[in-house]
């Protein structure tokens, strides 16, 4: 916290000498790796549901996506407005992408019925859960008034029975169809946890004890694919994902750059909200394997670059507008006077 502001840690960092500003690389990097896992992910789960893989990835694709949009959360300036003036600021970012991609979704499965805005919201179809729910924790904290960490005392019970209530797998069977998703209640532990990292900062020089801690869960729930357990998976996610979260201030440290894998992560929701369809046009092409994966990520990256170039589309698709070319402004009367002869 700076002047009671909550910095973004995926802001610019101190201008260098020659006062120009730079971007801290670490955010946007794992951003666009999570991204490009929860592709794959889904790759995985239209050519083998339940395969190894395809179960591997839901202990910490999504918990650490959903911490890491905690650990961006500026809590201090939404708290500063309305939530109308907060739903406002995410409307063009968040919220309309989402709405066109639900749109598509439900026109395209033939499920548009007048119950769909109430229900999408409710149980949104297949991957479109994200933005309703992050949305709910984002007015949860910027209402509640608690501080990070009596926010983060808070979720651990609610997410933690949930956990042993609904399971962490997909979906609810064992409850009827009006039930909440249930990453309502499991996902509010990594939200609040990202949030309250925010405030604390950097972690200790031990961070290799988190790391083993990290790694004892990734093993004990990769065992877990033999052998399920509804309390040792919630057990071990959480084991595996709360430590990695607490090491997000470390990401700002990161000094290499993959500019396709930054790109993904600056423009990380697009890429969420519509590479499943990406996967069905060419699924209905008769495509499969590997060339299926191959030319859904061709065709989505040549579709963001297109789209970024096009503002009010870009504005539906949830693609940052291409920035243009920056005029140079004369610096001094006499470079101005020049100028107007010039004219």
């Amino acid at each position: 916290m700076r002047g009671g502001r909550q910095i973004d840690n995926a802001e610019l960092a101190p201008s260098p000498a020659d006062g120009t500003k730079r971007r801290i690389y670490g955010i946007d990097l794992f951003r666009g790796a999570l991204a490009l896992l929860v592709i794959l992910g889904h790759f995985a789960e239209l050519t083998e549901r339940h395969h190894f893989l395809t179960w591997f990835g839901y202990g910490f694709r999504m918990p650490l996506f959903i911490g890491l949009t905690g650990y961006l959360f500026n809590l201090g300036h939404a708290r500063s407005i309305s939530p109308t003036a907060l739903l406002q600021k995410y409307y063009g970012r968040l919220i309309l992408p989402w709405i066109a991609a639900c749109a598509i979704a439900l026109v395209i499965t033939g499920s548009l019925e007048w119950i769909s805005p109430i229900y999408t919201i409710v149980r949104p179809p297949y991957h479109l859960w994200f933005v309703p729910v992050m949305l709910s924790f984002m007015l949860t904290a910027q209402s509640c008034k608690l501080s990070p960490a009596m926010l983060l005392a808070a979720a651990i019970p609610l997410s933690i029975g949930a956990m042993y209530l609904f399971g962490v797998g997909h979906d609810v069977w064992q409850f009827g169809p009006w039930t909440p998703d249930r990453r309502y209640f499991i996902y509010p532990i990594y939200f609040a946890l990202g949030v309250w990292v925010a405030q604390r900062g950097a972690t200790t020089s031990r961070d290799y004890l988190l790391l083993m801690v990290a790694l004892a869960g990734l093993l004990w729930w990769a065992r877990l694919y033999q052998h399920p357990s509804t309390a040792a998976e919630a057990a071990a996610e959480l084991l595996l994902c709360v430590p990695l979260i607490v090491l997000f201030p470390r990401l700002r440290g990161i000094t290499f750059d993959i500019p396709l894998v930054r790109a993904i992560g600056r423009d990380s929701l697009f890429f969420y909200l519509w590479h499943p369809f990406a996967f069905a046009l060419w699924a209905t092409a008769g495509l499969s394997g590997v060339p299926l994966l191959v030319l859904a990520m061709v065709s989505m990256v040549i579709a963001w670059a297109a789209i970024g170039r096009v503002p009010l589309l870009s504005g539906v698709m949830g693609v940052r507008p291409t920035v243009p070319p920056t005029r140079v402004v004369p610096s001094t009367v006499a470079e101005t006077a020049a100028a107007k002869r010039a004219i």
